[in-house]
């Protein structure tokens, strides 16, 4: 299985082992031996680096802090945060519980997602009621349990708490899993793990600063409408059923377009304070007319008439949404929410009419909501949740009691994926390694009709269904592409390409689909010729739609969906040369300086695209370096690469 050979890989097996005692050497042992799953990303803070003796950013250094510490501020009392799931394996066992122990809090990494050849600050903060000093301050890390040290290395007052730090600089694109453990020679206290331990940073190779999404004619294969989105990720695309009208939600708008006039938006709605960069995405759906769109973006959910930008309402007590869903004709709408689970105003399946913000009713699970689907009149909903809950559920829309409530579906990891039929009868779910299937279920049992297992159980996070039910689509992030006939558990048409796929449709009548991954193309794949027609994009693909008569398909990108899996990708076994490591602002130098900016005026989008510069400046000069050529006019002085004051004036002023 491909989750063993990776948990191989990252921890090796040591020589011996010791009676079940006392020692961190047995609990790195258990641990060790215990296959992972990572359940939560603990911060969400925005990359940047630290090339503040350079005068210009030395000008906006104030800026900087102010915004991250801003949208920190914003969502870090508030916040959902979303699952990690691929550990490739089982539950660890958790710590009993004494009057004696430590405290562990404020475990996370810093930045959260960036680049190789960064360095990242995995930190927490030990404290203890009787003021005691720990025994042993440690960091799980990839297999090894790794001593910690003091942040400021005079602070000794563990009562009110003392913060612990581990750096790292990885230098190739993998998973790290982490969490944290102490001693105060009593008791025991761990941080960043639930049932298994933390994921982070997530790793990229591109800073997904061109993305777009594109309506694509199917009997030509040709864009006919592009529109670059920059920076922020497309967190949802649908069109209607005539192709006519298009509904897009990025980090930080939404959009309608008409296809037929594809120069600009019909109309756009901001959201300035959403975050950019994150897994739980939001999303975007339209009414089979097209006039009605429902959008999730930030902790909220708003409804749209074609007609306006100004929402007809909106719902503000959301929570963050990984996906919404509207009915075909646009009297009813549903949400699903991340959250925790001893918070029962998240996790949950949110269900509206029209008329209303207020909802019809809500229902809160253990896990996630990752997927949300409604019949065509939006009599029945169906849901899918993530750990420790990893379920499929039915509704109907009359009562928030599941009418199917499945055993747990995997052994450790989110289903991703449940999609409905047009009359509620038949429900397609997708599963996440290790236990990656794609499972056929019907409204009358909770046990599946019959279960397809993807080689090496990679995960299925696309899926779609034909509206009649006899069709699915699947994509893993294995890199294959499946049809399934509604009676049959193995695929009558399949293809391979060599990316992971994040995004996937298949047409009503069933006869081809649209995939796209981290190979940056869009691929068009006949279910009778077998052939695959391939798109171009500048990012990875995650968002796809079919048009209802199977003439359009939209696609965006972004990388919501891979975070927190290894995914294919050309760059996966390159090792990288770190002898230029980029250093992004200290998280105390930002909170240090927030209080003497924290009244300034500028703006929040301003800030947010000043940060995302600067996101993209690590990854630029990371490029110039390796090509041993300086770049003047990126807002870096590279005085290693040649430039100077006089040749480079724009980069290199006075004061550097």
């Amino acid at each position: 299985m491909w989750a063993k050979r990776v948990w191989q890989e990252l921890n090796p097996q040591p020589s011996g082992s010791k009676p079940l005692a006392l020692s961190v050497e047995l609990q790195t042992l258990v641990y060790i031996i215990t296959e992972f799953e990572v359940l939560q990303l603990k911060l969400l803070l925005y990359t940047l680096s630290d090339l503040m003796k350079v005068d210009l950013f030395m000008k906006l250094k104030a800026l900087f802090v102010f915004g991250l510490v801003l949208f920190l501020s914003l969502s870090l009392f508030q916040l959902v945060f979303a699952e990690d799931k691929n550990t490739p394996g089982g539950i660890i066992p958790k710590l009993p519980k004494t009057v004696d122990d430590p405290e562990l809090f404020e475990g996370h990494v810093y930045p959260n997602w960036g680049p190789p050849c960064q360095r990242y600050t995995y930190s927490v903060i030990y404290r203890d009621k009787e003021g005691r000093e720990p025994q042993y301050m440690k960091i799980y890390f990839n297999g090894q349990m790794i001593d910690m040290q003091k942040e400021n290395s005079t602070d000794n007052n563990y009562k009110q708490g003392v913060k612990y730090t581990y750096k790292y600089v990885p230098n190739k694109i993998d998973s790290n899993f982490y969490y944290f453990e102490a001693s105060n020679g009593k008791g025991r206290a761990r941080a960043s793990i639930i049932d298994s331990p933390d994921n982070g940073p997530v790793l990229f190779t591109t800073p997904f600063d061109k993305n777009e999404v594109s309506v694509v004619d199917k009997s030509t294969g040709q864009k006919i409408l592009n529109f670059p989105t920059g920076k922020e990720w497309i967190g949802g695309v649908a069109l209607s059923d005539n192709g006519q009208y298009l509904a897009v939600k990025t980090s930080q708008h939404v959009y309608l377009f008409d296809t037929e006039k594809p120069n600009k938006p019909l109309w756009q709605f901001n959201c300035e304070q959403c975050r950019i960069g994150d897994d739980v995405k939001g999303g975007a759906a339209i009414s089979g007319d097209g006039s009605k769109i429902i959008a999730a973006f930030g902790e909220r959910v708003a409804l749209f008439d074609k007609s306006s930008n100004k929402p007809i309402w909106i719902y503000e007590k959301a929570g963050n949404s990984y996906n919404v869903a509207i009915s075909k004709d646009g009297r009813y709408m549903a949400a699903a929410t991340a959250g925790n689970e001893e918070d029962t105003n998240s996790n949950l399946i949110i269900l509206w009419q029209a008329q209303s913000e207020k909802p019809l009713w809500q229902y809160h699970a253990l896990g996630n909501f990752h997927d949300v689907s409604l019949s065509q009149d939006g009599q029945f909903i169906s849901g899918s949740t993530g750990c420790p809950d990893r379920r499929f559920y039915l509704f109907s829309r009359d009562s928030n009691k599941p009418i199917i409530q499945s055993d747990p579906l995997t052994r450790d990891s989110p289903v991703h994926r449940a999609k409905i039929s047009s009359d509620g009868s038949t429900i397609a779910v997708g599963s996440e390694s290790d236990s990656g299937a794609v499972f056929m279920f019907d409204k009358k049992s909770k046990s599946p009709v019959w279960k397809f297992s993807t080689p090496n159980n990679s995960s299925v996070r696309a899926l779609n269904f034909t509206p009649n039910g006899k069709y699915i689509g699947a994509a893993t992030f294995g890199g294959d592409a499946y049809i399934f006939d509604e009676g049959k558990n193995s695929p009558i048409a399949s293809w391979k390409v060599n990316a992971s796929l994040g995004g996937a449709d298949i047409a009503d009548d069933g006869s081809f689909m649209a995939v796209g991954g981290t190979d940056k193309k869009l691929y068009i794949l006949d279910k009778t010729s077998k052939s695959k027609t391939e798109i171009p994009f500048n990012e990875y693909l995650e968002e796809i739609d079919i048009s209802a008569n199977g003439k359009y398909i939209a696609a965006g990108t972004g990388g919501s969906v891979y975070f927190f899996e290894t995914y294919l990708s050309q760059d996966r076994e390159k090792v990288f040369d770190c002898s230029s490591v980029a250093e992004p602002v200290s998280e105390s130098e930002m909170r240090t300086q927030f209080e003497t900016v924290k009244q300034g005026s500028v703006g929040q989008l301003n800030l947010l695209e000043m940060i995302l510069d600067f996101i993209r400046n690590i990854f630029k000069s990371k490029i110039e370096v390796s090509s041993g050529k300086s770049a003047c006019g990126n807002d870096l002085c590279e005085p290693g690469l040649g430039e100077t004051r006089q040749n480079c004036p724009k980069d290199c002023s006075a004061g550097d």
